[in-house]
């Protein structure tokens, strides 16, 4: 794709030499068109005076100098020209003949006893005309004159482009630029038109807008994950006073888990909404750290009938929040095994990539029970936008569907 400055420069271009040639072919027929006029304007001046002089002095042919010849009637005028006019017309002319001689004519009309007589100089103007050594230099010099010009045309309309198309590259290049991602300068470009001066009103209000609803959602998110500890710690405290009182029961299990599972939540959450400079962490990643992970899967892998399997390609330090991390492989899996029915999963973690497998639905139907891939695979997304990571999901060529999260390009 184009910038704007090739595309301006690209059309002020094809507009200078459309002009340059314009100029070219006008010039080059006002003088052949004056150089008619010019003979034309002469013969027009000079035959009437020798017309006159010579009205009462019978004539048949009178060469007055070696270019001008007068005839006193039609009928004795050279064949050539006789073809080429009306032996009634009168007025002036030029003809260029088949032979390339070209004569400047004028018929004219004299009032005499026996009646009107018509009159005819002829006027050789080949002779005081440019030869063809003469026109190639003056189209010659056309000619470098066009160039010139064209070169000055297109060094102006380069400058002038580079004029035009600054204020925007600045724009792109400020609104690109992901030091300033957090939305606090206003942009502002020098020597800016009007319609470049709106564009950044207009980009300026859109980043204020966008910088006061990320405020306020990480605000929201801050308070309300607070807000919500407060009462999971009261309920978390009295589960663990039943459960001293009554063993080892098993609804008080699941709502102890339950709670483990809302706090990592909110602890996502809480990463989620923070700067990436403040939780930018680092965790190693080994089998003991992937197998601790997948046991809190495995009722639900019993309870499908899936089999889930992992394998660590390779023992890596990952550049990221570790409730994150967890928070995303978890969420992969747990989709993988929602979409599976007595299948595989298979789970491979290396440097670069997390890649999830599954021999499930795919992705062309809905998993039981479930509307779409729930909020799991949302939060997938945001993880991995918040790390600049590739997050993609792949149909299986025989079966099931692939998650894929490429890190490569930015750990």
């Amino acid at each position: 794709m184009k910038t704007l400055k090739q595309q301006l420069f690209r059309a002020t271009w094809l507009g200078a030499v459309l002009l340059i040639s314009v100029y070219t072919l006008i010039l080059s027929t006002i003088i052949m068109y004056t150089e008619n006029r010019s003979s034309e304007h002469r013969l027009a001046i000079v035959a009437p005076y020798h017309f006159d002089k010579l009205a009462k002095v019978p004539f048949t042919q009178y060469q007055v100098n070696p270019l001008l010849t007068l005839y006193a009637g039609f009928d004795i005028l050279p064949s050539k020209i006789q073809t080429s006019l009306s032996p009634q017309w009168t007025g002036i002319t030029t003809l260029q003949l088949d032979d390339e001689s070209e004569f400047s004519i004028l018929a004219y009309s004299i009032d005499h006893e026996a009646g009107k007589q018509i009159y005819y100089a002829v006027e050789d103007v080949n002779p005081v005309e440019w030869d063809d050594t003469e026109l190639i230099f003056v189209e010659f010099g056309i000619a470098t004159a066009g160039i010139l010009l064209f070169l000055l045309a297109t060094y102006l309309i380069r400058l002038q482009a580079e004029h035009l198309a600054k204020p925007l590259q600045e724009l792109v290049h400020h609104i690109s630029d992901h030091d300033k991602d957090d939305c606090d300068t206003d942009i502002v470009t020098r020597n800016s038109c009007l319609e470049i001066y709106q564009i950044e009103t207009a980009v300026n209000h859109y980043r204020h807008r966008m910088k006061q609803m990320l405020h306020r959602e990480q605000t929201f998110t801050r308070y309300v994950s607070h807000e919500l500890r407060t009462p999971m710690m009261a309920i978390k405290g009295n589960v663990s006073v039943l459960q001293k009182r009554s063993g080892n029961n098993k609804q008080l299990n699941g709502i102890n888990a339950a709670l483990d599972t809302v706090n990592e939540l909110i602890h996502t959450f809480l990463c989620l909404a923070r700067q990436p400079e403040i939780t930018h962490q680092s965790i190693e990643v080994d089998d003991e750290w992937v197998s601790d992970m997948t046991m809190a899967l495995q009722k639900k892998c019993e309870a499908n009938q899936v089999d889930l399997s992992w394998k660590l390609l390779q023992p890596c330090q990952l550049e990221c929040e570790p409730v994150l991390l967890r928070t995303l492989i978890h969420n992969l899996l747990d989709n993988a095994i929602n979409c599976t029915l007595g299948g595989q999963v298979d789970l491979f973690v290396s440097q670069s990539s997390i890649i999830v497998v599954d021999s499930g639905i795919g992705l062309t139907d809905k998993p039981r029970g479930y509307d779409g891939f729930g909020v799991g695979l949302q939060i997938v997304e945001d993880i991995c936008a918040k790390y600049h990571w590739e997050f993609r999901l792949e149909n299986n060529p025989s079966k099931g569907c692939k998650a894929i999260v490429l890190m490569n390009k930015h750990t």
